[in-house]
């Protein structure tokens, strides 16, 4: 039992440590810019800050869709059923382009007047339109990044998906360095520059995204192999493979929905306390980004083992999968959760010039820090749930732990207690421990398991 367990770690981290550093990868984006942009001021910061929990909005709901498909994907591939493997990424062609659309179509519309929703100040609002317009444009690819890097993973590769993403921030960070500042000497050489300061980190990332968001879905339709597709293939859309991802997706992209709403909540709560503590609270999270990495990657292994498993028809399989990414996520967690609290002003000070800003955003890293174990344990389990075919708990969680905890006690400690912004980030600790015991209780609860068989239905 001992060696089959060992065999069932080697295949976790086999899977999970492409997926960890994927996203180590996908998240350096988001660095890159938060760092190149914080040189420029507090104010330039702001501007990207204000449009985060938009994007985080747009990313969850993408991510969703990817779900949709995706878990199939790992059902069919564990039964070794490839033709029905690739129906599925064919109605994931046609989910992409039909959400990555629409989405930017609404994106584009309301992008004026988002920033202005969300208590912009009006020295940062030009700057703030600008860098949510840009990025509205690259929505297409980017749902092309969240469905196909999903399915690659529930396949079994998710060194294609790492390794696009390395490519994507090379191209992001070298067009960063042309375009956001102006024409500088670096030693003997005369750098060129565009000086285009915020607008210019968004059409970097765009671009970054355009870039691998493309290369996904070319691999998918080049690369040789059991689940490689064709044009020429039928693309009439199927009803029960769309029935299902609905089904499999929607409780996803309400918890997204929720997750992101609590934190423009939280941001149009935070912009109240003025410039810095908005400018603060972004580095924070941004720099927080590092330490549920490992436990993310982790959650894309889990999802595809324990969906594989049960396509195999092999519940045991499934239930060791489920409680070893767990311990594996627990461990991680515990240890990124250490790091981020010793080393929390460095970590400020990458995307920071500003030491007011440096000083208050440490601070609020050394807060979070001790949630970190539990909220690795949830981020882990909510993946095996999701491989399980279980995506409604996890919504439910988020809802209780978002709305009834983080967006209730935020408000009474800064308004009732006069705290300032560690109110938010004493409520979040709150919030991220409760929501792992809960996803340990249901997973040792087993009510899971009725959901699988429908996966098949």
């Amino acid at each position: 039992m001992k060696s089959q367990k060992e065999s069932y770690l080697r295949v976790l981290l086999v899977l999970g440590i492409p997926a960890i550093i994927e996203q180590f990868l996908m998240t350096l984006v988001s660095y890159v810019d938060t760092a190149m942009v914080g040189s420029l001021g507090a104010g330039a910061t702001a501007a990207v800050a204000i449009n985060a929990s938009s994007t985080w909005l747009i990313n969850g709901v993408l991510s969703a869709v990817g779900v949709g498909y995706s878990v199939q994907v790992a059902f069919y591939a564990g039964a070794k059923d490839f033709e029905q493997v690739r129906a599925v990424v064919r109605q994931a062609v046609l989910a992409v382009v039909f959400f990555g659309l629409v989405i930017m179509a609404v994106g584009l519309a309301i992008s004026g007047q988002l920033p202005v929703w969300l208590g912009a100040e009006p020295e940062i609002l030009s700057d703030a339109r600008a860098y949510i317009r840009i990025y509205m444009l690259a929505i297409p690819f980017q749902c092309s990044v969240a469905v196909f890097s999903a399915i690659f993973r529930c396949m079994g590769d998710t060194k294609t998906p790492m390794t696009l993403n390395a490519a994507s921030n090379l191209i992001n960070v070298v067009l960063n360095y042309f375009l956001i500042f102006e024409t500088r000497p670096a030693g003997p050489i005369t750098m060129p520059g565009a000086g285009l300061g915020v607008a210019g980190a968004a059409i970097a990332t765009s671009i970054s995204i355009a870039t691998s968001g493309t290369l996904l879905l070319v691999i998918m339709y080049r690369r040789k192999s059991p689940y490689q597709v064709h044009l020429k293939e039928n693309y009439k859309p199927d009803k029960f493979i769309i029935r299902k991802a609905f089904q499999l997706s929607v409780p996803v992209a309400l918890e997204r929905i929720t997750m992101s709403s609590g934190q423009i909540f939280m941001t149009k709560m935070v912009s109240g306390l003025g410039t810095a503590a908005l400018a603060a609270n972004h580095v924070a999270v941004t720099a927080e980004g590092l330490s549920y990495m490992p436990a993310t990657g982790i959650s894309f292994a889990a999802t595809t083992l324990v969906g594989q498993s049960l396509g195999a028809k092999n519940m045991a399989r499934a239930k060791t999968y489920g409680k070893l990414s767990g311990w594996v996520g627990f461990a991680l967690s515990t240890f990124m959760g250490a790091l981020l609290f010793l080393f929390s002003q460095p970590l400020a000070t990458i995307f920071s010039s500003d030491h007011a800003v440096i000083n208050m955003a440490a601070a609020m890293l050394r807060i979070v820090a001790f949630a970190e174990p539990m909220f690795g344990v949830s981020i882990v389990l909510s993946g095996a749930l999701r491989g399980a075919g279980d995506t409604r708990y996890p919504f439910f969680v988020g809802l209780f732990s978002m709305v009834g905890l983080r967006c209730v006690l935020a408000p009474i400690f800064i308004y009732g207690l006069g705290m300032g912004l560690e109110a938010v980030w004493i409520a979040m600790v709150i919030d991220l421990c409760v929501r792992g015991l809960l996803c340990i209780w249901r997973f040792g609860s087993g009510k899971w398991e009725r959901y699988s068989a429908k996966l098949s239905e």
